[in-house]
Protein backbone atom coordinates (compact mmCIF):
# COMPACT_ATOMS: atom_id res chain seq x y z
CA UNK A 1 0.00 0.00 0.00
CA UNK A 2 3.03 2.62 0.56
CA UNK A 3 4.28 2.26 -2.94
CA UNK A 4 0.68 3.26 -4.68
CA UNK A 5 0.07 5.84 -1.49
CA UNK A 6 3.52 7.41 -2.32
CA UNK A 7 2.73 8.17 -5.80
CA UNK A 8 0.36 10.44 -4.60
CA UNK A 9 3.03 12.99 -3.20
CA UNK A 10 4.63 13.11 -6.50
CA UNK A 11 1.61 14.92 -7.87
CA UNK A 12 1.34 18.54 -8.09
CA UNK A 13 -2.44 19.49 -7.73
CA UNK A 14 -4.35 22.44 -8.76
CA UNK A 15 -7.59 24.47 -9.17
CA UNK A 16 -8.42 27.00 -11.07
CA UNK A 17 -11.50 29.12 -12.03
CA UNK A 18 -11.89 28.97 -16.04
CA UNK A 19 -14.02 29.85 -18.71
CA UNK A 20 -15.25 27.17 -21.12
CA UNK A 21 -17.51 27.72 -24.08
CA UNK A 22 -17.82 30.89 -22.54
CA UNK A 23 -19.03 29.75 -19.53
CA UNK A 24 -17.84 29.80 -15.88
CA UNK A 25 -15.84 26.39 -15.09
CA UNK A 26 -13.63 24.78 -12.94
CA UNK A 27 -9.98 23.23 -14.13
CA UNK A 28 -7.93 20.33 -12.30
CA UNK A 29 -4.71 20.06 -13.16
CA UNK A 30 -2.30 17.24 -11.96
CA UNK A 31 1.26 17.33 -13.05
CA UNK A 32 4.02 14.76 -12.08
CA UNK A 33 7.20 13.95 -13.29
CA UNK A 34 7.79 10.25 -14.47
CA UNK A 35 11.04 8.29 -14.98
CA UNK A 36 10.26 7.65 -18.56
CA UNK A 37 11.38 9.40 -22.08
CA UNK A 38 8.67 11.80 -23.05
CA UNK A 39 8.40 9.75 -26.23
CA UNK A 40 7.60 7.00 -24.40
CA UNK A 41 4.77 8.61 -22.20
CA UNK A 42 3.26 9.65 -25.78
CA UNK A 43 2.74 6.34 -27.18
CA UNK A 44 1.41 5.24 -23.76
CA UNK A 45 -1.26 7.81 -24.24
CA UNK A 46 -1.70 8.01 -27.60
CA UNK A 47 -1.91 4.54 -29.29
CA UNK A 48 -5.06 2.57 -28.52
CA UNK A 49 -3.51 -0.86 -27.86
CA UNK A 50 -1.09 1.01 -24.77
CA UNK A 51 -3.92 2.61 -23.48
CA UNK A 52 -6.12 0.18 -22.74
CA UNK A 53 -3.12 -1.72 -21.07
CA UNK A 54 -3.30 0.84 -18.20
CA UNK A 55 -6.67 2.51 -18.67
CA UNK A 56 -9.47 1.51 -20.83
CA UNK A 57 -9.80 0.02 -23.97
CA UNK A 58 -10.50 2.77 -26.51
CA UNK A 59 -12.23 2.84 -30.04
CA UNK A 60 -12.96 5.21 -32.66
CA UNK A 61 -10.56 7.06 -34.76
CA UNK A 62 -7.76 9.41 -32.47
CA UNK A 63 -7.02 11.67 -35.43
CA UNK A 64 -8.32 15.22 -35.13
CA UNK A 65 -11.74 15.52 -35.70
CA UNK A 66 -12.22 12.06 -35.08
CA UNK A 67 -14.50 10.58 -32.14
CA UNK A 68 -13.40 8.16 -29.34
CA UNK A 69 -15.29 6.19 -27.03
CA UNK A 70 -13.53 4.56 -23.57
CA UNK A 71 -15.60 1.34 -22.51
CA UNK A 72 -18.12 1.96 -20.28
CA UNK A 73 -16.73 5.67 -19.42
CA UNK A 74 -16.33 8.75 -21.52
CA UNK A 75 -16.62 9.72 -25.75
CA UNK A 76 -15.95 12.76 -27.41
CA UNK A 77 -13.79 14.07 -30.08
CA UNK A 78 -10.60 15.05 -31.11
CA UNK A 79 -9.87 18.72 -31.15
CA UNK A 80 -6.36 19.77 -31.23
CA UNK A 81 -3.33 17.36 -31.65
CA UNK A 82 0.77 18.31 -31.15
CA UNK A 83 2.45 15.02 -31.95
CA UNK A 84 4.64 14.42 -29.41
CA UNK A 85 3.70 16.79 -26.82
CA UNK A 86 -0.03 17.20 -26.47
CA UNK A 87 -3.51 16.95 -26.97
CA UNK A 88 -7.24 18.49 -26.58
CA UNK A 89 -10.11 16.36 -26.61
CA UNK A 90 -14.21 17.44 -25.92
CA UNK A 91 -14.92 14.44 -22.81
CA UNK A 92 -18.21 13.60 -22.12
CA UNK A 93 -19.86 11.55 -19.53
CA UNK A 94 -23.78 10.80 -20.16
CA UNK A 95 -25.40 13.60 -19.55
CA UNK A 96 -22.62 15.61 -17.81
CA UNK A 97 -21.57 18.65 -18.56
CA UNK A 98 -19.18 20.16 -20.74
CA UNK A 99 -16.09 19.16 -20.63
CA UNK A 100 -12.35 19.02 -22.09
CA UNK A 101 -9.37 17.23 -21.63
CA UNK A 102 -5.52 18.28 -22.05
CA UNK A 103 -2.79 16.17 -21.71
CA UNK A 104 1.01 17.47 -22.25
CA UNK A 105 4.26 15.70 -21.80
CA UNK A 106 7.62 18.22 -21.78
CA UNK A 107 11.16 16.49 -21.66
CA UNK A 108 12.77 17.11 -18.37
CA UNK A 109 15.93 15.03 -19.25
CA UNK A 110 16.99 12.36 -21.95
CA UNK A 111 15.22 9.75 -19.42
CA UNK A 112 12.34 11.98 -17.63
CA UNK A 113 9.46 13.94 -18.63
CA UNK A 114 6.96 15.75 -17.31
CA UNK A 115 3.19 15.07 -17.39
CA UNK A 116 0.30 17.48 -17.25
CA UNK A 117 -3.60 16.45 -17.07
CA UNK A 118 -5.93 19.32 -17.48
CA UNK A 119 -9.77 18.39 -16.75
CA UNK A 120 -11.83 21.35 -17.65
CA UNK A 121 -15.67 21.52 -17.31
CA UNK A 122 -18.77 23.65 -16.59
CA UNK A 123 -19.45 22.31 -12.62
CA UNK A 124 -22.59 22.74 -11.62
CA UNK A 125 -22.23 24.92 -7.98
CA UNK A 126 -24.06 22.87 -5.94
CA UNK A 127 -22.70 19.77 -7.27
CA UNK A 128 -18.94 21.38 -6.97
CA UNK A 129 -19.97 22.32 -3.36
CA UNK A 130 -21.11 18.85 -2.55
CA UNK A 131 -17.80 16.81 -4.09
CA UNK A 132 -15.23 20.21 -4.86
CA UNK A 133 -12.59 19.24 -7.39
CA UNK A 134 -11.84 15.38 -6.18
CA UNK A 135 -15.10 14.35 -8.05
CA UNK A 136 -13.11 14.12 -11.12
CA UNK A 137 -9.45 14.99 -9.52
CA UNK A 138 -9.78 10.97 -7.87
CA UNK A 139 -10.35 9.30 -10.84
CA UNK A 140 -7.51 11.16 -12.33
CA UNK A 141 -5.21 10.48 -9.40
CA UNK A 142 -6.05 6.74 -10.16
CA UNK A 143 -5.52 7.01 -14.24
CA UNK A 144 -1.88 8.72 -13.11
CA UNK A 145 -1.42 6.26 -11.04
CA UNK A 146 -1.92 3.37 -13.90
CA UNK A 147 -0.04 4.98 -16.18
CA UNK A 148 3.34 5.56 -13.27
CA UNK A 149 2.64 1.37 -13.25
CA UNK A 150 2.36 0.45 -16.81
CA UNK A 151 5.25 3.17 -17.39
CA UNK A 152 7.36 0.79 -14.60
CA UNK A 153 6.39 -2.44 -16.22
CA UNK A 154 3.74 -3.24 -13.43
CA UNK A 155 0.63 -4.84 -14.51
CA UNK A 156 -2.23 -2.06 -14.38
CA UNK A 157 -5.54 -1.73 -16.29
CA UNK A 158 -8.90 -2.54 -15.23
CA UNK A 159 -7.75 -6.71 -14.67
CA UNK A 160 -5.12 -5.64 -12.43
CA UNK A 161 -6.93 -3.56 -9.75
CA UNK A 162 -5.83 -3.64 -5.80
CA UNK A 163 -8.08 -5.24 -3.59
CA UNK A 164 -10.76 -2.59 -1.46
CA UNK A 165 -8.18 -3.01 1.56
CA UNK A 166 -5.22 -1.17 -0.70
CA UNK A 167 -7.06 0.87 -3.02
CA UNK A 168 -9.76 2.75 -0.66
CA UNK A 169 -6.94 4.51 1.51
CA UNK A 170 -5.54 5.48 -2.20
CA UNK A 171 -8.75 7.12 -2.35
CA UNK A 172 -8.74 9.04 0.92
CA UNK A 173 -5.88 10.30 0.60
CA UNK A 174 -6.15 11.21 -2.92
CA UNK A 175 -9.37 12.76 -1.60
CA UNK A 176 -7.84 15.07 1.33
CA UNK A 177 -5.03 16.06 -1.35
CA UNK A 178 -7.78 17.66 -3.73
CA UNK A 179 -9.28 19.49 -0.73
CA UNK A 180 -5.68 21.17 0.53
CA UNK A 181 -5.86 22.01 -3.87
CA UNK A 182 -9.38 23.43 -3.29
CA UNK A 183 -8.58 25.53 -0.11
CA UNK A 184 -5.13 27.16 -1.90
CA UNK A 185 -7.86 28.19 -4.45
CA UNK A 186 -9.91 30.40 -1.80
CA UNK A 187 -12.58 27.51 -0.79
CA UNK A 188 -13.44 26.97 3.00
CA UNK A 189 -11.25 24.90 4.60
CA UNK A 190 -14.33 23.05 6.22
CA UNK A 191 -16.15 23.30 3.19
CA UNK A 192 -13.64 21.70 0.84
CA UNK A 193 -12.83 18.88 3.98
CA UNK A 194 -16.56 18.30 4.13
CA UNK A 195 -16.37 17.39 0.35
CA UNK A 196 -13.28 14.99 0.84
CA UNK A 197 -15.11 12.96 3.30
CA UNK A 198 -18.26 12.47 0.76
CA UNK A 199 -15.76 12.46 -2.75
CA UNK A 200 -14.02 9.08 -0.44
CA UNK A 201 -17.43 7.92 0.08
CA UNK A 202 -18.37 7.59 -3.53
CA UNK A 203 -15.45 6.45 -4.58
CA UNK A 204 -15.43 3.79 -1.84
CA UNK A 205 -18.83 2.93 -2.91
CA UNK A 206 -20.19 4.13 0.34
CA UNK A 207 -22.05 7.15 -1.07
CA UNK A 208 -25.42 6.33 -3.38
CA UNK A 209 -25.00 9.57 -4.98
CA UNK A 210 -23.47 10.37 -8.13
CA UNK A 211 -20.70 13.02 -9.65
CA UNK A 212 -22.57 12.94 -13.19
Amino acid sequence: MADILDTLAGITRLVKNTQLNHQDATSVVLQREVSSPAHEVWDACTEAKNIQQWFLPVTGDLSVGGHYALEGNASGEVLDCHTGRGFRVSWVMGNGPDSELEFTVTPTSIDHALVELRHTATVDPEMMGTYGPGAVGVGWDAALLGLYQYLRGVPTGPAHQPPPAVLNPFMAASSEAWADAAIANGASPEAARESAKRTTAFYTGTDDAGTS
